[in-house]
């Protein structure tokens, strides 16, 4: 695999769904209200460096030593103190903190090509493999108790669905049964809501929007409808907002930009923290902080390179973290 990501690779980090031409606006939700979850206590990050911080370890996949492969490392807030944490001859990527920051749930294709969920410590040691599956199974994310893990999985349905299993691996129940991509699972913190992408009101070629599943009665409700494509929502430590990005096709078959937005589910009132009509960056992959006060993401920049950076939740003073003519991609803070 080339170092530098093909168009089609592209279009995966940020997202695997069809993006429209257009300003991105906030229309109309659907009539189910979403009631905010109450305020939670972060879980203890691990890692914790010196100095001061106290924002834990943030996840992320790269290239940056095997060219054809990606694999998962992890560094301190500040982009230092770097360590790699796998090293398989197939791409390793997708990584989530468990709860506790003990453990990673991560994607490998180390075995499968389609991608399977693994586990490991948090220093790389103890890797397990998880689900066995005929379709690609991946995005995986932690439950607040850290005994169960949400999914994607093509096992049922080639666009995608939902699914839950224990930290083991053992009881995956399917929970979206949409003929269409359910996709991009986010567990809120307090444990009772799941956020996705789908793209079930907008039929299979059309844009993605968040939903949030309520497992109490599993019942769906949709919380964006932007008229573009949204893709990996990330709940706030205090389940209050969710970040996300939506993508659109800037006009140029080779050109994808991307924003970052916040949602607060109070009032589903939305706000753009990146980019804007005319800017051709693609920020994308937002994750929360522990403290909940900044956001990193994935930029690219003038020059086409995938780097983590990290901002104030409100989209103010972005720091690059890593640096290199390599892909850094698809950041996970410790919360």
């Amino acid at each position: 695999m080339k170092h530098t990501l093909s168009h089609a690779a592209r279009l995966d980090w940020a997202r695997r769904v069809t993006c429209l031409l257009g300003l991105v606006t906030l229309g109309a939700c659907s009539d189910d209200v979403l009631t905010p979850d109450a305020p939670v206590t972060a879980a203890p990050a691990f890692g914790r460096g010196g100095s001061g911080d106290n924002n834990g370890r943030i996840l992320f996949a790269s290239y940056r030593d095997d060219p054809s492969s990606l694999e998962i490392y992890s560094m301190n807030s500040a982009g230092t103190d770097v360590s790699r944490l796998t090293n398989s001859p197939g791409h390793d990527m997708s990584p989530a903190w468990s709860p506790d920051g003990k453990r990673v749930a991560f994607v490998s294709m180390r075995s499968d090509d389609a991608g399977e969920i693994y586990v490991m410590n948090a220093d790389g040691t103890g890797v397990t493999r998880l689900t066995y599956s005929p379709g690609a199974d991946r995005s995986p994310t932690w439950s607040k108790d850290g005994k169960r893990i949400a999914f994607e999985s093509r096992r049922d349905d080639p666009a995608g669905d939902i699914y839950i299993m224990n930290d083991d691996g053992s009881g995956v129940t399917r929970v979206t049964t949409y003929v269409g991509a359910d996709i991009d699972p986010s567990w809120s913190p307090d444990g009772k809501q799941i956020a996705f992408v789908s793209t079930r009101e907008a039929g299979a070629l059309g844009p993605s929007d968040v939903y949030v599943l309520t497992l109490d009665g599993m019942s769906v409700a949709r919380v964006t409808s932007t008229g573009a494509s949204a893709g990996h929502p990330s709940w706030a430590p205090g389940g209050k907002e969710i970040a996300f990005h939506t993508s659109f096709d800037a006009g140029d078959a080779d050109l994808l930009t991307s924003d970052i937005f916040v949602l607060s589910l109070d009032g589903l009132r939305l706000r753009r923290i990146t980019g804007g009509p005319g800017d051709a960056t693609e920020d994308t992959y937002p994750t929360w902080s522990p403290d909940g006060k900044q956001i990193a993401f994935v930029g690219v920049r003038a020059d086409h390179n995938y780097d983590i950076y990290v901002m104030n939740a409100d989209g103010s003073q972005r720091t690059r973290l890593t640096t290199g003519f390599v892909q850094d991609v698809m950041p996970a803070w410790n919360r």
